[in-house]
Formats: structure tokens, sequence, C-alpha cells
């Protein structure tokens, strides 16, 4: 059976979770529907998304349109889960993007907007809530064109908008032609060209066909105008689901392939992987290559077994059936998988980022001594579903430390401990995050005292973005693998402290030097001296310590706009781009990461109530004035 794993995103409270319930209904999955206001919806299964009526974990449920199985994923919403929403989106092969037809186009809708596109995921909009007071339909649709690249076709007509007599019909005739033909014809010649020549227009059928194909390649996207808690306009919607979103082609018989998006564990505390198969078939005790990319950027192959492999087949659940191409599949078995693992074969393009790691950091205390060790294992499983979040030990004092997007992830892992784990604990305050770039370049050379084993490093700066490098300026064979092992692990472990205490990133490490004499070293010598080598070596380059800073986009009451912008220049923000309506205003650019709270937590004092405001962690750029040093680090130290 052809499978389509189709994503459906959206701001806060616009409507996706509902509109997953009304899907799984209407496919006759569930025999009524959940609200998240009741907390009984199918995916928000956790008792924290209960609680608090927001997603915080991808979930995945699954039904059938015909022919076709559709595995939906359920995404977060709210910024702080933007790496959740980053790891499902890459799993897809379209989306669902859901707008409230009374709030608008907001914030985080044109950061999704951008996403879908970088990634270039065709999808459909669906705009909910046209059963609402307030609801517009000429308004939203002007915001969603405003903040599209292509363009948005509307597919269905709504009566008495706005009440909760509305309907939905579909469109057709003359009019839905004319407009067809003019919006496409920007973005399809055939359609242009005949068009021009009159003597053979398209038809409603072909420029359907024609709006098809300009879906799947991102340049226009049909529009629904719907209530999913009503169940109006929804059953058009999967219409469009059949016919804007094919599924891709069957290569089940090609090599295997997998990307691995999403941690578990199970009941007996096992991990448990999901992982979208991109090409090829999994079975129960198959053997298979997992393949991992260290922290100095090269990628290990490790072999693997799948001991059990299950696939969904009705909503959330699993069936124990081998996984064909295209399939969402759990696996077992494999007891160091890691969110990021590819399964059969390496892809580059199936391996990257497309945002950056948080740039805020906050101390973890147990309240009672005695709970610090299941503290710390806590958060390194919690750590397995979000690798982001890496939890570590810091310092001389070796403080709990965990990275975080934003206040709302770090309340949401506090009470995560407390429900999951039993454990209370307290916060610090929420700090930033510097990090190191090489400023020239450095090398060094150390040897044992012993004189039968030798390491010489030399360290450069790469790209903007890059990561880090390892590579090899001697010939393998020149050292025992194990040697080889450990120093790349002391490398991924040493470039967390560079000279100001800081991560270094963005640059290459190259073993320029490598020997060994009888008798035998222990591995540990290369541990040593590549520790000293990296530091020297690190000395001599220099780094440039750089603060983290955040893209945001911030809407307000045109009135207010003197305001938001004293507050933003405070907040040491640079706007890029402004605008002013008769209503709204809008400012986008870019900010410190610590300002970003604090700015938030004022903008509803200054827009009374009415301002919308989303960031994304954006990168890196150096300080200005003297560089911050990390707290008592630890290679200053030794």
């Amino acid at each position: 059976m052809p499978t389509l794993n189709l994503g459906i995103v959206a701001h806060v409270d616009a409507g996706k979770t509902t509109l997953t319930e009304r899907l799984l209904y209407e496919t006759g999955v569930i025999s009524s529907t959940g609200r998240v206001d009741h907390g009984d919806t199918t995916t928000d299964t956790d008792a924290l998304e209960r609680q608090r009526g927001i997603t915080i974990r991808s979930a995945v449920v699954t039904f059938t349109l015909g022919d076709v199985k559709v595995n939906l994923i359920d995404t977060p919403g709210h910024s702080d889960f933007v790496a959740e929403v980053e790891r499902a989106l890459s799993v897809l092969d379209g989306a669902v993007l859901v707008v409230s037809a009374v709030e608008g186009v907001q914030a985080q809708t044109r950061v999704l907007i951008r996403i879908l596109e970088r990634l270039q995921l065709p999808f459909l909009i669906f705009v909910n809530k046209v059963d609402r007071t307030g609801a517009d339909e000429y308004a939203t649709l002007a915001a969603l064109r405003g903040a599209l690249t292509g363009d948005a076709v509307v597919i269905n007509l709504a009566h008495d908008l706005g009440s909760r007599a509305v309907t939905v019909e579909p469109r057709r005739g003359d009019a839905f032609v004319d407009e067809l033909t003019g919006r496409l014809s920007e973005y399809d010649d055939e359609v242009l060209s005949r068009y021009v020549e009159g003597s053979d227009p398209m038809s409603e059928s072909e420029l359907l066909g024609a709006l098809s194909l300009l879906t799947t390649r991102g340049r226009v996207h049909p529009v629904y105008l719907g209530s999913a808690l009503a169940g109006i306009g929804v059953e058009q919607l999967m219409d469009g689901l059949r016919r804007f979103l094919p599924p891709l082609d069957d290569t089940t018989t090609r090599t295997l392939h997998g990307t691995v998006f999403k941690i578990e564990r199970d009941t007996a505390g096992h991990r448990v992987a999901y992982v979208r198969l991109h090409s090829g078939t999994l079975a129960a005790r198959d053997p298979l290559a997992l393949f991992h990319r260290s922290a100095t950027g090269s990628v290990v192959e490790r072999a693997g077994r799948a001991t059990a492999v299950s696939t969904f087949d009705r909503g959330t659940h699993a069936a124990d059936t081998a996984a064909h191409s295209g399939d969402i599949a759990k696996v077992a078995g494999l007891a160091e998988v890691e969110i990021g693992d590819q399964l059969g074969g390496w892809d580059p393009d199936q391996g990257g980022r497309h945002f950056a790691p948080p740039g805020l950091e906050a101390v973890v205390q147990a309240r009672h001594p005695a709970d610090r060790p299941a503290l710390f294992e806590a958060l390194r499983e919690l750590a397995e579903q979000d690798p982001l979040i890496d939890a570590r030990l810091d310092g001389i004092d070796r403080e709990i430390t965990v990275s975080l997007y934003g206040e709302v992830q770090k309340e949401v892992l506090s009470s995560r401990l407390a429900v999951e784990f039993g454990l209370e604990t307290e916060f610090s305050d929420i700090r930033t995050v510097y990090v190191e770039r090489m400023a020239e370049v450095g090398e060094a050379v150390e040897v044992i005292s012993s004189h039968n084993a030798t390491v010489g490093l030399r360290v450069e700066a790469g790209p903007v973005g890059s990561g880090f490098g390892y590579r090899l300026g001697v010939e393998r064979g020149w050292l025992l693998p194990s040697f080889h092992t450990a120093i790349e692990e002391t490398l991924a472990t040493e470039l967390r402290e560079g000279p100001c205490g800081w991560r270094v990133i963005d640059g290459f490490v190259t073993l320029t030097h490598a020997g060994f004499s009888a008798p035998t070293p222990p591995a540990g010598y290369f541990r040593h001296l590549t520790a000293l080598a990296l530091g020297k070596a690190l000395d001599q380059a220099g780094t440039i310590v750089c603060e983290p800073f955040s893209a945001f986009e911030v809407e307000f009451p045109a009135e207010t706009m003197n305001r938001v912008l004293q507050r933003l220049s405070a907040a040491q923000a640079a706007p890029e781009e402004s605008t002013l309506g008769v209503e709204r205003g809008r400012v986008i650019g870019v900010m410190p990461t610590a300002s970003v709270h604090r700015f938030e937590q004022r903008l509803p004092d200054l827009t009374q109530g009415q301002g919308v405001f989303l960031s994304r962690p954006a990168g890196y750029r150096p300080v200005s004035g003297p560089p911050p040093r990390r707290r008592a680090a630890v290679r200053a130290l030794r």
C-alpha cells in the first residue's frame, strides 16, 4: 500500500491537534473526537501535555485514505520545542499548515512557512475556525499570500462565515477557472502559453492537474476553509490530501536506508527507535549497519540487529510487521541508537540540522541531595529523546547542567522530572551559553615521557555553521584502531571547553603526527597526549568568544509601536524589516539570545496583552568588549 507521511504544523491554539482528532474520526479510527481543553485527545497522551493543553513531543497516528496509508505526525507548536518540530518535518512527504481564521497569520506561522519552504516540503493550508465570531477569510488570505514565497489558491467557498451556520462547498465554474488560470500562469509556462494563445484554454480538470504538480514543487498551495471542531471542510481537505500530496514512488526493492527521528523507552527500559524508512525493507532479526555522526563530525558505522520491528496500522496502534519503504517503524534492539542516526547507509542530506542548538542553559539540583545520581540518569534518559538538552556535568563542582531554548522548556523539563521520575528539582536562572571560534591556525606535538607514543594536532577555523571536522594528515595504519578511537573520543570531550571555558565550534582538527613503538603503550597515553596537544594548539591559535543571537518577529497594535521599538533598542535588537499598518505593526530582526526572555516578559505590558513574539536561535556572533569566561574552566585548572 502506498504511504504518505504527513505533518500538521501551526501556531499555538490554531487547532492542529483538533484537526488530527477530526481526521481520525472521519476515517473511522476513533468513534468520538477528543478535545484539547478536555484533555482526552489521541495524540497528546502525555499527562503533562494534557495538563498544559499543548503538544510537547511529536506523536504518530495512522489512518487510511482510499488506497493510501497516511502516517500523521502531530508536532509541537510552541517555539521552545522548535527542534522537535524540525526532527518531525525532516521525515515527512508533505504537511498541512493550520491557520486560524480569527487570529490570522501569527508570527510563528510565518516562521513555519519559511521552514517548510526551506525544506522544500509541499503543503496544503487549512484555514480553521471559520465558524467563530471574528473569522475573516480575506484578511487571512491576504496575510498568507504576503508570507508565502509562492501563491495560495482557495479550493472551497464558505457561506455565513463567522457564524455557527457556516457551510462550505467546492469551488467550480468559470470564475474558479479564471482564478486558477491567472494564478497558475505565474508559475507554469504551459498554462500561460495556452491562456495567451486563447485557442486551446485549459479545462478545470487540467488546471487542477497543473495545481497538483505546482503543489508538489512548493510553488502554489491549495487552501481549504473549515472548522476542525465542527468537522466543516475536513472531508474536502481529505480529498485534497489525495489529490495534491500524492505518495512517493515505492522504493522497497532498493537498499535499506532509514533515519531515526525519535527515541522512547519501552516498559522494560530498553530504547525503541522511531525510523522513517526511505528505501528497502526491515524485519525483526534483520542485521543492519547503523551510522552515527560523532561530535567531531566523523561518521561511525556500527553493526546492529533489530530484535523487533512494528509499523503503525490504525491510530496509535503498531503491529509487529516488517517495515517497507515509506513506513514509520518502531525498532527495538539497537541499544546505542541515537536521534539522527541512519540505518543502512549515510546520506549527508539527511544528516543536517536546520536550527542552531540552544544558546541558553541552566543548572539543575535535586531538592534531596541523595537523589543527585538518579537526577543525572533521568536527565540522560530525557536527553535521548531530545539530544539538544545535552545533560552534562560541568566545572570543578561537576554541576548538572542542561541546554535549553527557553523558560517554557525549562518548566516542562522540571514537570517531567517530577511526573515521570518522582524527582523534586530546583533550576537556576537561565544563563547564556557562549562559544569559541578559532582566530588563527595553531599546531602542537606532544611525546610521552617514555618516547613510545606521539600525537601532533593542527587546529584551524572552518566556515560558520560547519560544525567540527576531524581529518587525518597521516596514514591511518600508523596507529592501532584503539588509539584512533582514543584520540577522537578525547577531542570530542576536550572541545567542550576552549581557552575561555566555552565549547569550540566551526573548525577542523588535523592529526599531523602519530606514532608508537615498543613497548606498546596503552590507549590512555593517546588520550593524555591529545588533551595536551589540543590545549596548546588552541592557545596558539587563539579563540574569539561569540554570543548566541536569535531571529525574532514581533507583532503589536499600531499605536504601541514607539514603546515596542524603545524596548527593542534596550534589548540591543537590530531590526531588519518593519511594517506598520492601520491596526497592526510588525518588526523582524535579530537580538542577543540573552535578551529574548526579558523582552518577551515585557511585551504584554507594552501592548496591552495584544503583542505576539516569536524567536528562534540563529547562530553566534563575536561579543563586543572583554570576552566572558566560563566560571572555573576545567582546562585552566589542569
